[in-house]
């Protein structure tokens, strides 16, 4: 399942969240439960002001 979650959360943005970023953590950022870190907004790089992608 985190998968999955882990593939729509993906392509909301148009792009994949960072490869170190575990399911989970992905989930989290992604979903506004987690703020990324600075290192996380640097590997969103445009990207990063769409996060969270639900809000």
């Amino acid at each position: 399942m985190p998968a999955a979650v882990r593939s729509t959360l993906d392509g909301l943005p148009g792009r994949p969240a960072p490869a170190g970023w575990s399911d989970p953590r992905c989930a989290r950022v992604g979903t506004g439960r987690a703020a990324p870190t600075d290192a996380g907004r640097d590997a969103l790089g445009a990207a990063a002001h769409r996060f969270p992608l639900f809000g």
